[in-house]
């Protein structure tokens, strides 16, 4: 547009200059003959020096004004030719260099973003970035994977907060270059990071997610193996000399009736049947650590869900709660154990009975397309503080109990590399959710 105006001012004031001179031209053709002359060999010259002008300013200035079309259009493959005029020429030679060096940045650039781009997805840490209102722009492979999430469309261009994570708010609240440790469903365990990175000048915000699960179950498994290796050593060794005494006593006990020691024939055997459950107690702490590895076959999913409802059917009836089967109209092939996990089944029941007690109802439902099974109540639920120490060594809120349920069913399913999550929901039922590799 500047190009233009300024040929249109030049092209105007040639016009001014030579019609003045043409006219004052004719104005001596009559009167003098020589002064015409003068005046036409002036134009003449004129004429020559504006072309000569035209050529040193408005091309060099045109050319300058491609550069400018050319820099606008972000074309950096382009060049400006010389146009033979040496300050110009030296003009079009630094741009044209100028333009080298920027098609050589913005190739980097892209390889960079390309790399990075490669690098972000193949990540085994989830990557969540974010904009600067903190609303979610992407979520990489592994942060979908690692957070559950089916559709990346659900989250994006929400808040974390209203993203629909199950740690959303907790995330929301990690400050810049804060770092806290996250338990979901109270097995999967995450590092979370929050930093940020500088593009074109600005900041963007971004949480970092790396799962610790599996090197903090290695570490946890090992050291309870060890203790109750140790645990069930000692105490054997103790309980069977004790046993062994007590049963001596008892038999003497029992031959001489007449013994003013016989009052106490009743608390020996109290003692012997004591040391029985010590011994079985502790034996059962150790047939966790001899999980075997799971003996893979072909196993119908419903014929072991039907399996468990005929077994635990009688007693759940007399407590009044009904147990119901939503399962496949086809069968459901899985690749498992079908020992271990139809054991995994009886106690998810047996703990959804327990959290029931009475009048209640426990839903079994198997589908396809992801396989999977849900083991469902409508118990009290699961306070934040229980969810979190679910899956811990021994932890348990039963009075007798000796917390090796829920870790006999983590085992098991980890041993299945089978994903799964133990929570309360929003409907107040409480659900056992496991995904099953076909």
């Amino acid at each position: 547009m500047r190009a233009y105006r300024f040929k249109t001012l030049f092209w105007l004031l040639f016009i001014i200059i030579f019609s003045s001179l043409i006219g004052l031209g004719v104005f001596f053709v009559k009167s003098d003959i020589k002064i015409f002359l003068i005046i036409e060999g002036i134009s003449i010259l004129s004429i020559l020096l504006f072309l000569i002008f035209y050529n040193m300013l408005l091309k060099p200035y045109k050319m300058i004004g491609n550069g400018m079309d050319l820099l606008r259009q972000q074309d950096f493959s382009s060049r400006l030719r010389p146009v033979g005029h040496k300050e110009t020429d030296v003009l079009i030679g630094v741009f044209n260099k100028m333009m080298d060096q920027l098609k050589e940045e913005r190739l980097h650039v892209r390889e960079q973003n390309h790399f990075l781009d490669l690098l972000i997805n193949a990540s085994p840490q989830g990557l969540i970035i974010l904009d600067f209102d903190n609303k979610i722009t992407h979520i990489n492979p592994a942060g979908l994977r690692l957070l559950g999430i089916e559709s990346p469309q659900n989250s994006t261009g929400k808040s974390l907060e209203e993203s629909g994570i199950q740690i959303g708010k907790t995330l929301a609240q990690l400050k810049p270059d804060e770092d806290m440790i996250v338990r979901i469903s109270g097995i999967s365990l995450y590092r979370c990071v929050r930093s940020s990175f500088v593009d074109r000048g600005f900041t963007h915000p971004f949480i970092l997610i790396e799962e610790l699960t599996h090197e903090i179950l290695k570490i946890e498994k090992k050291s309870y193996e060890n203790i109750i290796r140790m645990m069930a050593h000692e105490v054997n060794n103790s309980v069977a000399a004790v046993s062994s005494t007590l049963n001596v006593i008892s038999d003497s006990l029992k031959q001489n009736q007449e013994n003013e020691l016989s009052d106490v024939l009743p608390a020996v055997n109290a003692s012997f049947e004591r040391c029985n459950h010590l011994s079985r107690f502790i034996t059962n702490f150790a047939d966790v650590v001899k999980i075997p590895p799971p003996h893979y076959s072909k196993t119908d999913l419903n014929e072991l869900v039907r399996s468990v409802n005929a077994l635990c059917s009688p007693e759940y009836n007399r407590r009044n709660i009904k147990i119901t089967l939503s399962l496949t109209e086809s069968p459901c092939y899985i690749k498992a154990d079908s020992i271990q996990m139809e054991q995994v089944l009886v106690n998810l029941v047996k703990n959804a009975r327990e959290s029931i007690q009475e009048n209640g109802e426990i839903r079994i439902i198997t589908s396809h397309s992801p396989h999977r099974i849900i083991v469902e109540d409508n118990g009290p639920g699961l306070s934040d503080e229980v969810r979190e120490k679910l899956f811990t060594p021994f932890f348990t809120t039963k009075p007798q109990g000796q917390g090796i349920g829920l870790l006999f069913i983590r085992e098991v399913l980890i041993n299945h590399n089978y994903k799964f999550t133990f929570a309360t929901e929003e409907d107040g039922k409480t659900r056992f959710r496991i995904f099953l590799s076909s």
